[in-house]
């Protein structure tokens, strides 16, 4: 009896929010509504991103308190590895589906006009993804943000009864507000929507997008303190002398790029050939711990890493695991930091592809990081030169995600704003994520994501060429 009241209750709520919404469209114009409802998507899709920084925050603490962080340490590998457990239990037994790579997921289902996300899914992939990097999986949280904020958009578009295609803007208003709250980059969540999932806006609906993704970030940047994921204090300018190195480190970016998603694809097929959901939980937990037992810095999201290496820490990513202790040495530092290069692509693909719910874009951002490394301790050492490793750290990681994303604009504007003070640098890390990607497309023009007949620059010029040519269809 009790349950028949709540759902009459519930069902006498929306339809007054619908009656409301009717009333809003008869009165205000369709612009002034589509705005409305993007900033009410922002700010809520912001108020998630805090609530996962937050959670995954404290349980990476809890978990980590038990973990030896001197030496060698098995307890860091096992963590993980129950994370993945835990993430595979909770979809199999609860969700009763999965939630893993929520961004080829969510493209795949606006290309298929599949605008009405159920509500569940708001808060269903922050959980798995709570579980997953907060047992120390080596990835990020920006699917999982990016799928709920999209399922806040639609559901607040079903709510209020506008048309599909206005439901369909606000899932990408969402998407985008997820992204500028998780990286606190309003630029770069807009161009998510633009350049990732390859949305077709017009004019009045990127203004509801940026709009969007502006109340997401300052939401999410005002309940976490006004800080930055990435503390950066830059010690030295950047010499316009030095940039012809910095377009080699884009075409060395773009080089480690091609081997990350070579190694991306031949991961794939290794767990997709596991048709047991336990075993091929088994597998990449064992994978994922063994490359933390080597090295520990892939633990987690590695935003702390990623700041000590852009504030000149440079040494302090072998402060634990099996080389603590060691005197700092050029040459052997070098190979130390092509190892967690190399391993860094086996660890996130072993989270995301086995049972974990994350995302892929953080990832490439501590990638990056240690390509600059990479790339400046070897040119210093070998030919005597005077590269500032932390910014060209730096610069790395526009390089890393935008040849490994394919999205060398959100690139260089997410990396400049999640810092919080890399404008500065705004020419470096253009060159940098600008020849990555040329390096990319040149050995391997075809789209990152399966049966992608456009990518990134390439959709964004096509949907510009579509626009002028025929308006816009409703779907």
């Amino acid at each position: 009896m009790k349950k028949l009241r709540s759902t009459a209750y519930t069902d006498a709520f929306g339809h007054a929010i619908r009656r409301l919404g009717a009333r809003l469209q008869s009165l205000i114009p369709p612009g002034a509504v589509l705005v409305i409802l993007a900033i009410a998507t922002g700010i809520l899709a912001g108020v998630a991103a805090w609530i996962l920084k937050y959670t995954i925050g404290h349980l990476g603490s809890f978990t980590m308190r038990f973990a030896q962080l001197n030496g060698p340490n098995w307890f860091m590998a096992v963590i993980p590895f129950v994370g993945i457990l835990l993430a595979v239990c909770y979809q199999h037994f609860v969700v009763r589906g999965s939630l893993e790579h929520g961004t080829e997921r969510l493209s795949r289902d606006l290309a298929r006009h599949q605008y009405y996300m159920r509500r569940n899914m708001c808060y269903r992939p922050l959980l798995g993804c709570i579980i997953t990097l907060g047992f120390g999986g080596s990835a990020g949280s920006e699917a999982p943000i990016a799928t709920a904020g999209a399922a806040i958009g639609s559901n607040i578009g079903r709510t209020f009864g506008v048309p599909a295609d206005m439901v369909r803007i606000l899932i990408g208003c969402g998407a985008g507000a997820g992204i500028a709250g998780i990286f606190k980059s309003p630029v770069g969540g807009a161009l998510f929507t633009l350049e990732v999932l390859k949305m077709k806006y017009d004019t009045m609906s990127v203004l509801a997008l940026v709009v969007a993704s502006i109340c997401g970030s300052l939401t999410c940047y005002m309940l976490t303190g006004f800080t930055f994921d990435v503390q950066f204090l830059p010690t030295s300018f950047f010499d316009p002398h030095s940039l012809g190195w910095v377009a080699l480190l884009g075409v060395f970016c773009g080089l480690y790029s091609i081997y990350y998603n070579k190694i991306i694809g031949v991961l794939h097929r290794f767990f997709n050939n596991i048709d047991n959901i336990w075993l091929r939980a088994g597998a990449g937990g064992a994978i994922l711990g063994l490359c933390i037992f080597i090295f520990p810095a892939l633990y987690g999201e590695g935003y702390g890493v990623v700041t000590q290496l852009v504030n000149d820490e440079t040494f302090r990513f072998v402060s634990a695991g099996l080389f603590a202790g060691l005197e700092p040495s050029g040459l052997l530092f070098i190979f130390l930091a092509a190892g967690v290069l190399l391993l860094k692509v086996f660890a996130t693909i072993s989270t995301n592809s086995s049972g974990g719910v994350a995302g892929d874009f953080a990832p490439t951002i501590f990638a990056g990081a240690f390509a600059g490394l990479f790339f400046s301790w070897s040119v210093n050492y070998t030919l005597h030169a005077e590269l500032p490793v932390p910014l060209f750290c730096l610069f790395g990681m526009a390089g890393a995600f935008s040849g490994i994303i394919h999205a060398p604009l959100m690139a260089t504007f997410l990396v400049a704003e999640m810092v919080g003070n890399g404008y500065g640098f705004f020419l470096p890390l253009t060159v940098t994520a600008g020849i990555s990607y040329i390096t990319v497309k040149i050995i391997n023009p075809s789209g990152r994501y399966r049966g992608a007949d456009h990518d990134d620059l390439a959709a964004l010029l096509h949907t510009a060429v579509s626009t002028e040519k025929k308006p816009e269809s409703k779907p």
